[in-house]
C-alpha cells in the first residue's frame, strides 16, 4: 500500500493537501492504490472529506482508529452519527470543558485552563490542557493525553494513554511513541513492505526512520524551498520543516521535489546522489486534445485580474493589492479579484481600505471551482515568493492566463518563461523592501500592457503540455514501480 502521511486536513487547505489530492487522482488514473494518513484530531474531518470528495475508505486518522479498533484501518467508519458541541464556561464567560461529538463517532472533551502570559504580564492565555477521548457508541474512554507549552510558542502532547487498546493500557510519554505505536499497526493490517510517503510532520518522521518497519520504503516529498539561506555554502541552513529530514536523509529511499531546478539545487548539497532525488511535479492541468482558440482582436486594458491562494501572511497578498492600485492611479483599467481563506482576511480588507481600493479589488472567498473561474479574466498575478512549485500558478497557465510572479527560486522560475507566458519581476526580501517589490509587481503589469497578448495567451497553453495529467500519471507509474523493484 501507498500511504500518504500529513497531519491534518479541512475545508481550507493549503497547497500540501492540494498537492496530496491531486497525487491521489493521478494514482487513480494507473490504478495505484493509496490511504491518506492523518495523525492529528480533527473534529471536523469528515465533513471535510465530504467537501473535498474523499471516500471514508481512504482516510485513515490515528485517533480514529484509537476509538473505532482494528476493522477501521481497512474499511473507515461503519456508522456516523450527527455532529454536536456542548461548552461549557466558567463565571467570566470562558469556555473551559468543550464536550463534542464527531461524525464518526468519537466523543472528545477538552478541558481549557487559564493562565498569565509569560511574555505579557497581565495577559491571560486560554488553552486546552487535557484531552478525553471515548467511544460514543459504548461510552467507553479510549484516549487520555495532555498538552504542555513547549515554550516556544507552541504545544506538545504528553503523557498518552490508551485504554482497552486490544486489550491492554498502554502509555506513551511523547506523540513520536505514540505515532510509532500507530504506525506499526498500519503497517501490520496492510501486511508489511509498504510505501511511505512523508508530506508533513516531523513527528511522523521521527516516528517511521528509527527504525524503519521491514520491506518499507520512506519518501519524503518536499512542498516548499527546502533552503532558508546558503550564505555559506558549506553548511546550509534548512528551512525547519524540512530540517529532520535532510540530516537524516540517509533514512529515506527518495526525495521528491516538484521542480528540476529544486532537484538540482538538492544536489548542490548532496552531491553523487542523483538517484535519490527525483523530480515529479505535485500539480498538473487536464489532457487537453488540442490548443484552445484564442481570440485574436482581445485587448488590453481593460485588464481583469485574479489571484488565489491561502489569505496567509507568506503569500504577501497586500503587496499585490498595493501594485494593482498603484497601477490605477495611473488612470489604467485595471481591477483584481482575490479567492481565498485565511487568517490574513483582515488585515488584506484593511489594505484595500487604506489604498481606496474597494470599488475595483473584491475579496470573492473561498472557491472549490477555479477552474471554471480562471476564463473569466486576462491575468493571474501572485506575490508570493516562497512556492516551491505554485499550484494555482500552473492552474492558471493551463487556463490562458499569463502570469506575473516574482523571479523567486524554482515554481515560478521553472514555469515562467519572462516575456513568453508571463513576466517574472525582480524581488528584495523583507518588510523593509515593501515599496520595491510593490514597484516591481506594477511593472509586471505594465509590461504586460504592452505585450501581444493573444500570442502570450497562445504560449501559455502550449507551455503546459509537460504538466498534462496523463504525462504526470506516467511519472508516479514508473517511480512507484522503480521504488518497489530497487
Amino acid at each position: 500500500m501507498n500511504f500518504f502521511v500529513n497531519r491534518a486536513m479541512g475545508i481550507g487547505n493549503s497547497g500540501v493537501e492540494h498537492a496530496q489530492f491531486y497525487r491521489a487522482k493521478r494514482f487513480d488514473q494507473v490504478g495505484l492504490p493509496y490511504k491518506f494518513i492523518f495523525v492529528q484530531l480533527v473534529k471536523e474531518l469528515h465533513p471535510a472529506m465530504d467537501a473535498w470528495n474523499l471516500r471514508n475508505d481512504q482516510v485513515i486518522n490515528m485517533y480514529e482508529y484509537f476509538v473505532l479498533g482494528k476493522d477501521y484501518l481497512k474499511h473507515g467508519v461503519k456508522n456516523f452519527y450527527t455532529p454536536k458541541t456542548k461548552v461549557i464556561v466558567d463565571g467570566s464567560n470562558t469556555n473551559r470543558i468543550i464536550n463534542t461529538v464527531t461524525a464518526s463517532g468519537m466523543q472528545v472533551v477538552e478541558t481549557a485552563v487559564k493562565y498569565e502570559s509569560r511574555k505579557k504580564k497581565g495577559f491571560l492565555i486560554v488553552s486546552v490542557s487535557t484531552v478525553e477521548i471515548y467511544d460514543y457508541a459504548t461510552g467507553k474512554r479510549k484516549v487520555l493525553l495532555d498538552f504542555y507549552d513547549n515554550q516556544k510558542g507552541g504545544t506538545v502532547i504528553r503523557n498518552i494513554h490508551l485504554f482497552d487498546e486490544e486489550g491492554k493500557h498502554l502509555f506513551f510519554w511523547n506523540e513520536v511513541q505514540m505515532q510509532r505505536y500507530f504506525f506499526k499497526k498500519v503497517d501490520q493490517a496492510y501486511g508489511g513492505g509498504n510505501n511511505w510517503f512523508l508530506d508533513r510532520g516531523e513527528e511522523s518522521e521521527a516516528a517511521l526512520f528509527y527504525p524503519k518497519f521491514p520491506g518499507s520504503r520512506l519518501v519524503e516529498v518536499v512542498h516548499a524551498d527546502h533552503l532558508s539561506d546558503r550564505n555559506d555554502p558549506r553548511y546550509p541552513l534548512w528551512n525547519n520543516y524540512y530540517e529532520y529530514a535532510l540530516t537524516h536523509v540517509d533514512r529515506v529511499e527518495r526525495v521528491i521535489s516538484a521542480t528540476q531546478k529544486q532537484t538540482d539545487d538538492f544536489l548542490i548539497d548532496f552531491p553523487g546522489q542523483e538517484k535519490k532525488f527525483v523530480t515529479i511535479p505535485v500539480g498538473g492541468v487536464k489532457d487537453l486534445p488540442k490548443v484552445p482558440e484564442v481570440d485574436d482582436s482581445k485587448r488590453i486594458p481593460p485588464l481583469h485580474l485574479i489571484t488565489a491562494s491561502r489569505l496567509a501572511g507568506e503569500k504577501h497578498i497586500d503587496i499585490a493589492v498595493r501594485s494593482v492600485a498603484k497601477v490605477r492611479s495611473e488612470g489604467i483599467d485595471v481591477s483584481l479579484d482575490i479567492y481565498g481563506a485565511g487568517g490574513e482576511d483582515k488585515h488584506i480588507k484593511d489594505v484595500i481600505k487604506t489604498v481606496g481600493a474597494e470599488d475595483y479589488i473584491k475579496l470573492k472567498g473561498l472557491s472549490h471551482h477555479l477552474d471554471q473561474i480562471y476564463p473569466k479574466y486576462d491575468a493571474f498575478i501572485t506575490a508570493s515568493w516562497s512556492e516551491g512549485f505554485g499550484l494555482t500558478t500552473v492552474e492558471a497557465l493551463s487556463a490562458g492566463l499569463p502570469v506575473i510572479a516574482y523571479k523567486a527560486r524554482f515554481g515560478s522560475e521553472e514555469m515562467i518563461e519572462d516575456g513568453v507566458n508571463g513576466f517574472l519581476q525582480p524581488l528584495k526580501v523583507g518588510d523593509e523592501n515593501l515599496a520595491f517589490n510593490v514597484d516591481q509587481l506594477a511593472n509586471g503589469l505594465h509590461r504586460l500592457l504592452k505585450a501581444d497578448y493573444p500570442k502570450m495567451k497562445r504560449a501559455t497553453y502550449t507551455s503546459m503540455a509537460p504538466y498534462q495529467d496523463h504525462v504526470i500519471a506516467h511519472k508516479w507509474e514508473e517511480f512507484v514501480h522503480a521504488l518497489r523493484n530497487n
